[in-house]
């Protein structure tokens, strides 16, 4: 029995530290939400109040007022809308695995950023906040991609010249 938890404990730690990069973005920027106001927020009654409260908080960064409706709002409530939706995984500790942020205007999707990380993602360890304001600096168009931690760029960029050395 012991040397069966050895060997979980092995391949946990393995798991955890790995580089292996299984991240999907989607980005559909709408800068103009950035002349916005006032922006509806419609909360998802399973996310964690953590999503809220970064949304409010980046909102309130950027100038605009935000508003907390319920999640059976209709979009078409606001002229300008966030819906979103957060899952938080477990893998030794928890992180947040999915995020979906959709902006509309006037009733109609106009923009949204998701992200989907992988169990085995080695910077899923990345705090919720950060996560969700890479999402929105996505949204509004302030970025242009999912920015990946400065450590794990460079250990990418190392292990591709590795890859690209012709073998001996």
């Amino acid at each position: 029995m012991l040397r069966y938890i050895k060997i979980f404990l092995i391949f946990t730690l393995l798991g955890s530290a790995s580089a292996c990069s299984s991240m999907k973005v989607v980005n559909e920027p709408v800068p103009e939400i950035l002349d916005a106001d006032r922006v509806c927020i419609i909360v998802h009654d399973e996310t964690r109040e953590v999503f809220k409260i970064t949304l409010k908080e980046w909102l309130r960064e950027q100038g605009i007022t935000p508003d907390v409706y319920p999640q059976d709002t209709v979009v078409d409530s606001c002229e300008w809308s966030l819906r979103y939706e957060g899952r938080w995984s477990w893998a030794v500790g928890t992180y947040l695995a999915d995020a979906k942020i959709t902006a509309y205007r006037y009733g109609s999707e106009a923009g949204r950023s998701w992200l989907d990380v992988g169990k085995w993602d080695g910077h899923k360890w990345e705090k919720a906040k950060v996560r969700i304001y890479k999402l929105m600096d996505m949204l509004a168009g302030k970025a242009d991609h999912y920015a990946l931690p400065a450590k794990q760029v460079e250990e990418k960029k190392s292990r591709k010249n590795f890859m690209d050395e012709p073998s001996r």
